[in-house]
């Protein structure tokens, strides 16, 4: 079903894989092309559970356009009378998908069933769009049946239906169908003249909205107080706000969502067929046939049942016919629990007897049982009455805002959950129609944490590619309904996911599995699956960077060759550890490779970039007793000797930059093998500095960069580092660690440079760019004025593993940009602020610390005084978590224990202030340890516990921002983001009520909004310091509000413009508001983001309460929510359907 729900989250992930699967799963290749005809057993034999499902939910109408003669169907225009496509049908059909299927589309992403909306007839006609009726809005998404029995047009004929569900299932892909039993679509002006029902006063399917009139004006003609003409429709089936029917009700099982007309699913008694079909159906005498569904046939009659029983005997029709795999119930808690158990028996024996009649065809001779899930709105990961009526799973709508900084608590509490119990699992996703699409800059981490979930995932189509975000009119869930941009794929997301979703395909214990936990550094754990004869394996590693050695003792027996998939790398396992060179993204998937009876040659580290003196490098070999070596690239046959476990060292005559060829050779009596690695010496105080001189007409420009080689942590659009200013118009950005990067310019009004739809910038050296790139400053000269030396180096705390330092802070003749902090004369790490928790040392150690400042023409100042500091005896609880919270309890309390240990008393320690104004602080001793968890509170029975799953925080210095976000090291005091917001014109003076992001709220009523340059809009620029957003909401000044509906507006940093009825949209406002976001990178997000589930919602008290404003007519409806309809000027008998999805 289609709703109103916009939240943002953010997402920080980087994944290293570890697999094996054996006994009954062998090693499997990516899928690069469509099977061929030899190679489906292999596809449909693959071993298959719903608990592993990787479930691609595409809606067919914005997918692939296979067919254009049937565009057009009903009359359908591409656009409509005003020129837009947003509630349009776009072209997809069921031949798309056909087509992609061929091409090994879905086969590359490791898709193993694919959920399409309902391809049965929809209403013919359009009703007004969004909530200011802009546009015309069609059923293109399957939520507005008018016939169950019949294909509709648009999507295709029955033969391409089946032609696409075979298809399907000769790649050993499950077919799901988006099923309603709760509503059919609205009645709309085509249907009406149509099929002569209702009371349209002279007007007809042509109708469209004349001078001061929208998309909704047609509801001021129709006569919904004419039971007569409105006998002729659904009649006794449907409740709904016209005379002559049933009244909609207050509870789930009998309002109307969203004003559809609401199927009486309580009847059990027999009222006939309705009206509206009995006219339809008298029509279709003869060429209707090439969409008449055959099973379905014979229930185009009166059957003397209730209007329940026929909707779930035309759903099982389809099963019977093409033999689908299963269903997704659509607004499932709005239909009385037993039509869904009663739909599940009726679908289960449906497809068993397609499967004996077609005992030949692809699919017919698996064994599971036909599989429902239901949408629940809300629901999470938990049992529920649903489960014992007929629903296998049910959509989980808590992983999308989960906060997976910490992925341990959920991924052990799905698996203990869904995979410990064979009567329960849950589908969860990232995109949603329904809520919003996830950021697209975070989409290679979002993927990967979705794909390696417990439990069935579901992949909302594009969010393999990076689809961009689309048009929206007055509603902003339609833009998650973009088309497909075939000729725009963002590769190297869809590359991932290829890579990733294969993976989860080829092991079924990474979702069906058991998870156990390894180790925390880096975070380990493995998974495990042992049922029906199947074993699979799986171990994976959680943030690996370089060379990484991995404990696969409990998995992979020495001497076992194993393999890389995301690079082909192939090494043995010695000593329990295997050992690789994660790929670009930090992504390392190792499954047991093939059995070889050659020599089998490997180096550790194998290739790549070093960044210390020299570099010690283990040569390994098996299958021959020895080998030859060579370092200056000559072939290796003549080489120098050595056995396996020989050392060698490089590096020490290298200079940085400088790159050292590695070739080895061995041959025994099978054959010869060789193997080659390039090892490529850099300066460990090296990044990338990029300079840009601002156009005139640009606001403070703001670096946007991804891409990052050596990868590192990468902003989201919204929080895109601002440059620093140099002389005249440059300025400049450091990006500390890295050899190349993507980058892209822009400011807070729009502009960017390169454009929307373009890639960013590639470079791997400093440069300088006015238009065109330079190596040096075209106008000569530039910043050479080094800060001055950081002074009062001091330690703050010191533990048996950690140090903390802190110094007073530099100066600069233009601005310091950061620090660089020395330990024993080697950079140990950065900060922007002036503290620094080094880590990963040694008990009872003196070491030598100092510090230097930078700027951001890279001049570096002196180094500061030298510090020694001497950590703590190891085991005397040296081990310490000191958090910083962001006030949003007055005062706030931390209920902790150490990971595994007792906690405190409830509500815990009362946090003190720190020294960093807006936040409070407290240090934990935290003994053996070595996570810290724990939930905060009010200490008066508010509770932020992160969605009921708490946080946790390894030892040493962690901020937490509010919202879930958790960052490393102290708050920077000095950070100035700002957000301006421009108004339009509701209130006489507006004021906007607001605070940063978890901070202090403005008294009541706020602050008065300020006259802007734009006619018609108000302005008003807030400094809301190291927040990355603002939470506000608008009023008059005299208790009239604009509050979201109770849950506040949300803005990132930068420029938006709010015009009204929720819809905010990046950027100054102007006649055609220029994006704030590059389309292909990062979708437009949508700052209105309700509070996370179950904490808590802040509101201040003085303002509003969670009821909502019932005085702010552009409020939105969520399911199940009653909207006052004289609030929108109509009278209470009329049928509304304004809220159209």
């Amino acid at each position: 079903m289609i709703r109103r729900f916009t939240r943002i989250t953010s997402l920080f992930l980087s994944l290293v894989f570890l697999v094996t699967s054996i006994y009954v799963l062998p090693a499997l290749q990516p899928q690069k092309a469509a099977a061929a005809a030899g190679d489906l057993p292999e596809l449909t034999n693959k071993p298959f559970s719903w608990d592993n499902a990787n479930v691609y939910f595409v809606m067919t109408d914005r997918f692939k356009d296979g067919n254009p003669g049937n565009n057009n169907s009903y009359g359908r225009p591409s656009v409509d009378a005003t020129g837009k496509n947003i509630g349009t049908f776009h072209g997809g059909d069921l031949k798309g998908l056909t087509q992609k299927l061929n091409e090994g589309y879905f086969t590359e992403l490791g898709t193993n069933a694919i959920w399409i909306t309902a391809p049965y007839e929809q209403m013919h006609g359009w009703v007004g769009g969004g909530t200011g009726g802009d546009f015309a809005h069609y059923g293109f998404h399957g939520y507005y049946a008018l016939d169950y029995t019949t294909m509709d047009k648009n999507m295709g004929t029955v033969e391409e239906m089946r032609e696409f569900v075979d298809t399907a299932h000769a790649k050993g892909i499950r077919v799901v169908l988006d099923v309603i039993m709760n509503h059919p679509g609205y009645a709309t002006l085509k249907d009406m003249e149509e099929y002569s029902f209702g009371a349209r006063n002279g007007i007809g399917a042509g109708w469209t909205p004349g001078s001061g009139q929208t998309w909704h004006s047609y509801h001021d003609i129709i006569n919904y107080n004419d039971s007569s003409a409105w006998s002729k429709w659904w009649g006794g089936w449907v409740r709904a706000g016209i005379a002559g029917y049933e009244s909609c009700g207050g509870s789930d099982l009998t309002q109307c969502v969203g004003s559809l007309p609401d199927f009486r699913t309580n009847v059990t008694n027999s009222i006939g067929l309705p009206p509206l079909l009995q006219t339809k159906w008298g029509k279709e005498t003869g060429g209707y046939e090439p969409w008449i569904v055959p099973s379905a046939k014979n229930l185009r009659k009166d059957l003397g049942v209730a209007p329940a029983d026929y909707v779930s005997k035309w759903l099982a029709a389809w099963v019977e016919e093409f033999g689908i795999d299963g269903f997704r119930a659509d607004t499932a808690k709005h239909v009385e629990l037993n039509r869904w158990k009663q739909l599940k028996n009726e679908s289960s024996a449906a497809l068993e007897r397609w499967r004996q009649k077609n005992p030949d065809k692809p699919g017919a001779d698996w064994t599971d049982n036909f599989w429902m899930t239901g949408e629940v709105w809300g629901h999470g990961v938990g049992k529920s009455e649903y489960f014992n009526n007929g629903f296998d799973s049910i959509i989980n709508f808590s992983f999308q805002d989960a906060n997976i900084n910490s992925l341990e608590g959920i991924y052990a509490d799905y698996a203990s959950k869904i995979n410990s119990d064979p009567n329960f699992n849950v589908l969860s996703y990232i995109s949603s129609h329904d809520t919003r699409l996830y950021d697209r800059s975070r989409l290679i981490q979002a993927g990967t944490a979705l794909l390696l979930l417990p439990g069935g995932v579901q992949t909302f189509y594009g969010d393999e590619s990076a689809r961009a975000f689309g048009a929206t009119g007055s509603d902003p869930q339609q833009g998650t309904r973009s088309s497909m941009d075939w000729n725009n794929l963002n590769q190297t997301v869809l590359s991932h996911w290829q890579k990733v979703g294969q993976f989860r395909n080829n092991h079924i214990a990474v979702g069906a599995g058991s998870h156990e936990k390894i180790s925390d550094s880096p975070y380990t754990f493995k998974r495990a699956y042992s049922k029906n004869g199947i074993e699979d394996k799986v171990v994976i590693v959680v943030g690996a960077a370089g060379s990484t050695n991995v404990n696969v003792a409990s998995t992979f027996p020495d001497g076992t060759m194993v393999r890389d998939v995301y690079t082909g790398n192939e090494t043995l396992v010695s000593g329990g550890i295997a050992t690789f060179t994660p790929g670009a993204n930090g992504l390392i998937l190792i499954e047991q490779g093939a059995e070889t009876k050659l020599p089998i040659l490997s180096a550790s580290p194998a290739g790549g970039t070093f960044k210390t003196e020299t570099l010690k490098i283990t040569l390994r070999l098996n299958k021959a007793d020895s080998g030859k070596y060579t370092l200056d690239g000559s072939t290796p046959e003549q080489g120098i000797s050595f056995t396996d476990g020989t050392e060698i060292t490089i590096g020490e005559d290298m200079n940085f930059d400088d790159f050292t060829t590695l070739r080895l050779y061995a041959e025994n009596e099978e054959g010869v093998s060789t193997q080659q690695y390039k090892y490529t010496k850099k300066d460990p105080n090296a990044g990338l500095t990029i300079h840009f001189k601002k156009p005139a007409d640009w606001g403070s420009p703001y670096l946007y960069y991804y891409g990052t080689s050596p990868k590192v942590t990468e902003p989201t659009w919204a929080t895109a580092p601002v440059m620093v200013k140099e002389t005249g118009d440059w300025y400049s950005y450091k990006i500390d660690g890295v050899d190349s990067v993507s980058v892209i310019f822009r400011d807070g009004s729009g502009k960017q440079n390169p454009g929307q739809s373009q890639p960013g910038f590639a470079r791997s050296a400093e440069g300088w760019y006015d238009g065109t790139w330079h190596e040096s400053n075209p106008d000569g000269g530039g910043d050479t004025i080094a800060p001055t030396a950081p002074g009062n180096l001091r330690s703050t705390g010191a533990t048996d593993k950690s140090v903390t330092l802190a110094w007073d802070a530099a100066t600069d003749n233009i601005a310091v940009t950061g620090y660089d902090i020395y330990r024993n004369g080697a950079k140990v790490g950065s900060s922007a602020a002036t503290t620094f928790t080094d880590t990963g040392l040694s008990p009872e150690t003196a070491y030598l610390y100092t510090v230097k400042a930078r700027d951001a023409a890279n001049n570096e100042s002196d180094p500061s005084e030298v510090l020694e500091v001497t950590t703590a005896p190891a085991g005397t609880g040296g081990n310490k978590v000191t958090v910083y919270y962001k006030h949003g309890f007055n005062t706030p309390y931390m209920h902790y224990r150490p990971e595994g240990g007792t906690w405190t008393s409830a509500p815990g320690v009362a946090m003190e202030t720190s020294e960093v104004p807006g936040y409070s602080k407290l240090t934990i001793d935290i003994g053996t340890a070595t996570r810290l968890e724990a939930c905060f509170n009010s200490g008066n029975g508010q509770w932020d516990s992160n969605n009921q799953r708490n946080y946790f925080f390894g030892t040493g210095t962690w901020t937490y921002k509010g919202n879930g976000q958790i960052v490393e090291g102290a708050p920077n005091p000095t950070a100035t983001n700002t957000v301006t917001v421009y108004y339009k014109h509701g209130f006489g003076t507006p004021y906007l009520h607001y605070r940063p992001e978890g901070g202090a709220w403005t008294a009541a009523p706020g602050v008065a909004m300020e006259a802007s340059e734009v006619t018609g809009y108000s302005k008003l620029t807030v400094v809301i310091g190291d927040a990355t957003r603002m939470e506000a909401c608008f009023n008059n000044g005299n208790g009239q509000w604009d509050s979201n509906n109770g849950k506040n507006y949300y803005f990132n940093a930068g420029t938006w413009t709010y015009m009204g009825s929720g819809n905010i949209q990046p950027g100054a406002p102007a006649s055609a508001p220029a994006s704030d976001t590059p389309t292909g990178l990062d979708s437009i997000i949508v700052p209105d983001a309700p509070a996370e589930p179950n904490v808590p919602v802040e509101i201040d008290p003085q303002t509003e309460t969670e009821q909502g404003n019932t005085a702010n007519p552009g409020v939105l409806a969520e399911e199940g929510q009653t909207l006052d309809s004289s609030a929108y000027g109509l009278q209470s008998t009329k049928w509304w359907n304004r809220l159209a999805a």
